[in-house]
């Protein structure tokens, strides 16, 4: 992985919050991909196999590990190793455990859109739960909630101790079951749309998972070239 070293440093807002930081640059590299973008010669297609990692896809390629990071570059939507390159389906559901934290309480209705404030306790009325109101999707019937006691009943009426608010809740269940989005005949539609299906967070990133799999890489015929190329441009 010592590649990088011929990558030069710049200042960049990575989240887009006006906080810059230093990371490579590895935009530069961009500009020979971009350039042969439309190339079907300059590319093929490969499926990341269960359990490999970015420079075990370059040794298998290329004969050496250093050319890992030309995967993040040639494929636009792989932002980062820990969020975009796949993970074995094993592992996969305990990873995204920690990712979506969150219990859910659903709610059928469609008026709890201005309701409860941000980090009051909701209590049920009937089961005596209680949880911390974290946010809400409206457009898919779901308040977030944390730190939850005891188990909300089906069905119950639950009320903000600080707002006062009152919503009927359908069911509580872990982040990973709850609604992603709805979709129909491929598309996705608002909730309460006839014949639509909900698709989970668990399912939706699965797919995602299973998308990921299938990549861009250089040919490797070409993949030396292209590193002169490269090594060209970062030194100006």
């Amino acid at each position: 992985m010592r590649y990088f070293k011929y990558f030069p440093r710049i200042q960049y807002d990575l989240d887009a919050n006006g906080e810059t930081r230093t990371i490579v640059d590895t935009f530069r590299f961009a500009k020979i991909v971009t350039a042969f973008q439309d190339d079907i010669t300059f590319y093929r297609f490969y499926d990341i196999q269960e359990g490999e990692r970015p420079d075990h896809v370059s040794m298998k390629l290329y004969q050496t590990p250093i050319y890992y990071w030309t995967f993040f570059v040639c494929n636009a939507e792989m932002k980062s190793l820990e969020d975009d390159w796949p993970v074995p389906s094993n592992d996969l559901e305990d990873k995204l455990k920690h990712k979506y934290v969150h219990t859910i309480l659903t709610i059928n209705t469609f008026d709890f859109f201005n309701k409860f404030t941000v980090g009051e306790t909701l209590k049920g009325l009937i089961s005596g739960a209680e949880a911390k109101f974290e946010s809400k999707s409206s457009d898919l019937g779901i308040l977030r909630v944390l730190n939850v006691t005891g188990n909300f009943t089906n069905s119950e009426i639950i009320q903000g101790q600080t707002s006062g608010d009152t919503a009927t809740i359908g069911t509580q269940i872990a982040e990973l079951q709850s609604p992603h989005h709805y979709e129909k005949d491929g598309f996705h539609v608002p909730r309460g749309t006839a014949g639509a299906s909900e698709v989970t967070v668990l399912q939706y990133e699965r797919d995602r998972n299973d998308r990921n799999k299938k990549i861009k890489v250089i040919r490797p015929q070409l993949i030396d070239e292209v590193a002169k190329q490269f090594r060209s441009i970062v030194s100006g």
